[in-house]
């Protein structure tokens, strides 16, 4: 996770880096989901941390953390 020109991307790197030709820019929300689960994905807690950081319901809290887990492994960023 890197800054640049005022954005926060992902840069892959090792085989990933071959398979995606790119990088991934992250939204705010999107970073504090990535800082979040440094370890491993836990729904439940991401979820969670949404909430109390955006003072969001319930609903929206999971709906952002689902896209958010399937746009990640869509570009390769996590493992299924």
């Amino acid at each position: 996770l890197n800054q640049l020109a005022g954005s926060w991307i992902l840069v892959p790197f090792g085989q990933h880096a071959v398979d995606f030709d790119g990088v991934v820019t992250l939204n705010e929300t999107a970073k504090f989901l990535y800082e979040n689960c440094k370890e491993e994905i836990d729904v439940k807690k991401l979820k969670i941390a949404l909430i109390e950081e955006y003072s969001i319901s319930e609903e929206t809290a999971e709906n952002a953390v689902d896209l958010w887990i399937s746009e990640m492994k869509e570009a390769g960023c996590i493992d299924d």
